[in-house]
């Protein structure tokens, strides 16, 4: 993959991960004037809506992208997704936001293509594993400018960073058109496309193994991603524009991490090893969440909280990338898109329940616990960089 084909994917994921993010510090707040209160288990069900219909979308975005081609796949999942952040913005109850917010969830699916297009252009070693850090700290760059953005908008209007997030989305509409080429070339691929994606029996064990990884750092994550805004209001009355400095804060944090720093310390420590180190920060941080006794201590606890999100993901994304074969890895990625999907559907509800029966120590602690055990089993498996990729076709 050229320098100027990576730089034009990772602006492509900056822009929509700045769609997204800008959403973030004001979603609580405008389902607030929605609903006339400011209720945590409503705010969670938009956000778990959105998961839901990104669970069932995620997959068949993904296998469209290798039997149809990544570009064309992109370019009507992110037309539709601007339609849906529009009727999002004009949204006048909660009902008709939850259904725009579907409709929003089941079209995205650009962080899982452009994963996709890098697993078709790069070989597999710790090259797949650096670009997969940069489409990382583009997703951080864009959260740096979507939930700062956001939280100055929202303080002015809740609506305005939905109307906002439509034009990011239809700026990324022109990106995709002018700039990405089609990474999918090869006739032969296209046609063995319709294979499935096999992730069951014994030549999947250590696949099934990093998805269980995945996943349960995902329900970590997404736990606490859910109830952060939430609980900062809360403990520290905080409003959206001081929730997404933070936010902005861990974007810049994990960016840098994964732009600066990621390539360098692959060259000292496996992949594996640099997950488990990032997996093992994010819980350290999640525990300093549920003690710190006020607001400017977050600027700490997401410090390693960024770090640990930084060194972890690529690894664990190149590390399933080498265990499916090349011309699937855009059902890979719809895989393990509709993963994150669906706990970024349990996750907040889960975060909810437990935030409303037993208050912010104990739902931060669960969280953390589901990344240690994520830890736990990737410590618990074999050299898993020593395992030959499966079917692995050159670009």
């Amino acid at each position: 993959m050229n320098r100027r084909a990576l730089i034009a994917l990772c602006l492509v994921v900056a822009v929509d991960a700045a769609s997204f993010g800008l959403l973030l510090p004001v979603l609580p707040f405008f389902v607030g004037d929605l609903t006339g209160n400011f209720n945590a288990i409503a705010i969670t069900q938009v956000t778990a809506i959105y998961a839901g219909f990104q669970l069932l979308g995620a997959p068949i975005i993904g296998r469209c992208s290798d039997r149809y081609g990544r570009k064309p796949v992109l370019v009507i999942a992110v037309a539709i997704s601007s339609i849906a952040l529009l009727g999002s913005a004009l949204a006048n109850d909660l009902t008709t936001l939850m259904v725009w917010q579907a409709i929003n969830g089941a079209s995205a699916g650009v962080f899982a293509v452009a994963q996709a297009i890098v697993a078709d252009s790069v070989e597999p070693g710790d090259q797949r594993t650096i670009s997969f850090g940069a489409l990382g700290a583009s997703l951080g760059l864009g959260f740096v400018a979507g939930p700062a953005l956001g939280g100055l908008l929202g303080s002015m209007d809740p609506r305005a960073p939905f109307f906002a997030a439509a034009l990011f989305s239809l700026a990324n509409l022109g990106l995709l058109l002018s700039q990405l080429q089609e990474s999918r070339r090869r006739k032969a691929d296209i046609d063995q496309a319709l294979e499935p994606l096999k992730i069951f029996g014994p030549q999947q064990r250590e696949l099934q193994r990093l998805l269980t990884v995945y996943g349960l750092f995902y329900l970590g994550f997404s736990a606490f991603t859910g109830i952060f805004v939430l609980d900062a209001k809360t403990r520290f009355d905080w409003g959206p524009q001081a929730a997404g400095l933070v936010l902005c804060y861990v974007g810049v944090v994990a960016a840098v991490i994964q732009g600066a720093f990621l390539p360098k310390l692959l060259k000292r420590f496996k992949a594996e090893r640099l997950s488990v180190a990032g997996l093992l920060l994010v819980a350290i941080a999640m525990l300093g969440v549920a003690g710190i006794q006020q607001g400017r201590e977050l600027y700490a606890t997401q410090l390693l909280f960024a770090a640990g999100v930084g060194i972890s993901t690529p690894g664990l994304r190149s590390l399933m990338s080498q265990h499916v074969q090349e011309h699937q890895q855009g059902a890979l990625g719809g895989l393990t898109q509709a993963a994150v999907s669906l706990t970024q559907l349990l996750g907040p509800l889960m975060a909810g329940q437990l935030y409303a029966k037993t208050g912010s120590a104990s739902t931060f602690q669960v969280q953390a616990a589901l990344v240690f055990a994520a830890a736990a089993l990737l410590i618990s498996a074999p050299a898993l960089r020593t395992a030959k990729p499966m079917g692995a076709v050159k670009p």
